[in-house]
């Protein structure tokens, strides 16, 4: 299986293979010099692969990232603690309980099956309302309906869902390449790469869902099929939001008249699968939540760091609150102008740029917030987001030895890099040759 005409390479996949097993189930965050180190040397491994891959050996880069995720199948999550939230709202599903419908701690002390005050203890969003859409719930409630006590075979079963949907992620990203006359390497660049493989497979964050429904509505989109694309972008919607910043791209392309078709198609997806939030109550019950976190919650933060410095400075007060919808409308009026006055190329293309400046923006920027934009950055020959996939790892440095703390010199280095690399890009720097080696076809 491995590389014919060179040892190196060899080597090279042989290291992220033993990297990956051992971060994924010995390396917790709080062990965070150890975790960015093998980080860092895994990462380079990976480069150093795709540097290295021809055009022939891009089939053997593709079965190894299928290897890589599916070696993590038994781990327990070691840099996030979310899907204790994603089991205990699957529990309450499986007793029959509304997960929407009160806080936790409601929940207790009622003989639930599952619900215990050591899960209870173990979650993250204690006080908050679940945020997690109706088709995110299935899949919780899947991975409890067969093993409603064990939260080990929860995880598994979550897994293999995710690893199903990242299959399917390699198998559209490689149609789509066809489809554009790309190089097969470039996808390596989301397949291989350990940001998605640890954020998606290892910490079961649906972003790689979301991912998913996005990249089959681009496919169909691109086989003139509007209608299922709709259906499909409204699939991936109803896993995260966020897709929607993508929609004003579409008014240059194909015009007012179908993207207001579009739209509503989306629109109806949309609500067919929230069917179950129904009740008012639960609509503005994760409304408030998700208003308390986008005005408390902070992150990894570029252009709302500066504006939170400035708070300090002339308030003597962190102004979150304020400029959290500061930032929230420069983000929609940026995005707005921005696919106003964009040409009229590959829809993937754009989207690089539309997620980009969602994230420079936000509040918060956790390291799998990136993972979309990897994902869309493949069909391009923009190659900042995968320096970004391994600084915004660094970001775990905020958990050193068990104690969250802010470290800023961590955000302005990981911000100015990739700025001055999105800056070069923009303004015609070429890049492809420093990731890629010689040309590849």
């Amino acid at each position: 299986m491995l590389n014919k005409n060179s040892s190196w390479v060899n080597l090279a996949y042989i290291l992220t293979g033993g990297l990956t097993i051992y971060i994924g189930y010995f390396v917790a965050r709080e062990d965070t010099w150890l975790l960015l180190s093998l980080y860092t040397l895994l990462f380079v491994s990976v480069a150093f692969i795709i540097r290295k891959t021809n055009a022939e050996d891009a089939d053997l880069g593709y079965y190894w990232g299928v290897l890589l995720r599916v070696v993590l199948i038994a781990s327990l999550p070691k840099l996030s603690d979310d899907f204790y939230r994603f089991i205990w709202d699957g529990r309450l599903l499986l007793n029959f309980e509304d997960p929407y419908k009160y806080l936790p701690a409601h929940h207790l002390n009622k003989g639930l099956t599952g619900i215990s005050q050591g899960l209870y203890d173990q979650l993250n969003s204690q006080e908050y309302f679940t945020v997690y859409p109706p088709l995110n719930q299935v899949i919780f409630f899947i991975s409890t309906l067969f093993s409603p006590g064990s939260i080990v075979w929860s995880v598994v079963i979550m897994r293999v869902i995710m690893i199903g949907f990242e299959l399917g992620n390699i198998a559209l990203i490689r149609k789509l390449l066809r489809h554009y006359k790309l190089p097969q390497a470039y996808g390596l660049i989301y397949a291989l790469n350990p940001l998605v493989i640890f954020e998606v497979t290892g910490n079961l964050h649906f972003e790689g869902i979301m991912v998913y429904f996005l990249l089959l509505a681009i496919w169909q989109y691109e086989q003139g099929k509007l209608h299922k694309s709709a259906i499909f972008f409204g699939l991936s919607v109803a896993t995260k939001f966020l897709p929607l910043i993508f929609l004003p791209l579409l008014l240059r392309k194909i015009g007012l008249k179908k993207t207001f078709i579009y739209g509503l198609i989306v629109a109806g997806t949309l609500a067919v699968t929230f069917l179950p939030l129904i009740n008012t109550a639960h609509i503005w019950a994760i409304k408030d939540s998700m208003e308390l976190y986008f005005q408390k919650f902070e992150f990894n933060g570029s252009i709302y760091y500066l504006a939170r410095w400035y708070g300090f400075e002339t308030e003597g007060h962190n102004i979150i609150a304020k400029s959290g919808k500061w930032m929230m409308y420069a983000t929609l009026g940026s995005i707005i102008i921005y696919s106003l006055l964009s040409t009229k190329k590959d829809w993937p293309r754009r989207m690089v740029w539309v997620w980009a400046l969602y994230l420079l923006f936000a509040t918060t920027v956790h390291p799998w917030y990136v993972i979309p934009l990897l994902a869309v950055a493949v069909f391009s020959k923009v190659r900042f987001p995968f320096l970004w996939s391994f600084l915004i790892f660094l970001t775990y440095a905020n958990y050193l030895g068990g104690e969250y703390a802010d470290r800023i010199e961590v955000v302005v280095v990981e911000y100015s890099l990739v700025g001055l690399l999105a800056l070069w890009e923009v303004f015609g720097g070429k890049t492809d040759r420093l990731f890629f080696g010689k040309k590849i076809s």
